[in-house]
């Protein structure tokens, strides 16, 4: 029986008495892969957002390991979680070492310096990422599609045991979004990540949720969860899914009428 790392529980949050999210519960196990879908202003990115301790849940709870991470210091919930936004800020000048170098700072004392040990590894990391020759260019010149795989390689060496993706495919190309997304399963952590690109969600996804209006109106596998009934009501189009010839789930086209 497979162990929860996640459990969210009647997690609601609304802003001046506006509901944005509603009634929403489930669990990630240990090692999954979640995938959240949904069309634009469903809520995904709010809900994300309740997991990661920037909007704090007006009801339910979110609990890690079975503790509710609005009782854990940031710095003790950074140790555990750790995040990748679709947009990364400038970071006031740093270098693509010294961003990924960042992923250390929940597990170091103030001021303290990084070993040897540490060193070597995030070199390691820069160069699994294809980011070594980058490594002292300032991260605010990097095109989107770099950005992200800098903040996976930080991601990485922060050591998480849950990692939150919102939308991480967004500013890469074909090679990049497939690469990306291997290399994070085999990472051995668990994930959720939101997607737009539903055939990604299908392939690489152990089970997804599917989020409409604030509310989770359906979770399981994405077999269970990917038929033209949901998708033509939650997005309002035509698809057609039938099996991918290659790994068998779900593959989903998309009628176009003039």
């Amino acid at each position: 029986m497979s162990v929860s790392l996640l459990e969210v529980e009647s997690l609601g949050w609304n802003v001046d008495q506006k509901d944005i999210l509603r009634d929403i519960s489930f669990g990630i196990a240990e090692g999954e892969f979640v995938g959240l879908i949904g069309p634009n202003g469903a809520g995904k990115s709010s809900l994300m957002r309740c997991l990661y301790r920037v909007n704090r849940p007006t009801a339910g709870r979110v609990l890690l390991k079975g503790a509710d991470i609005w009782r854990q210091s940031a710095k003790e919930s950074a140790k555990r979680t750790a995040v990748i936004l679709q947009e990364a800020g400038d970071h006031f000048g740093l270098t693509v070492r010294e961003i990924v170098a960042l992923g250390l700072t929940p597990h170091k004392r103030l001021f303290e310096r990084d070993t040897w040990e540490e060193k070597v590894r995030i070199k390691e990391i820069l160069q699994q990422n294809d980011l070594y020759a980058l490594r002292y260019q300032r991260f605010s010149q990097l095109s989107g599609g770099e950005k992200q795989r800098v903040m996976l390689a930080r991601a990485i060496v922060q050591q998480p045991e849950f990692l939150i993706m919102d939308e991480p495919t967004n500013h890469l190309d074909i090679h990049y979004q497939i690469s990306v997304l291997r290399k994070v399963k085999t990472l051995g952590v668990t994930v959720l990540a939101s997607f737009h690109d539903l055939n990604l969600a299908a392939a690489f996804c152990d089970r997804l949720l599917v989020m409409e209006q604030g509310r989770l109106i359906a979770q399981g596998t994405p077999q269970a969860v990917m038929n033209e009934d949901l998708l033509g009501s939650i997005f309002a189009t035509c698809a057609i899914v039938d099996k991918h010839p290659l790994h068998g789930n779900p593959r989903i086209s998309y009628a176009y009428h003039e």
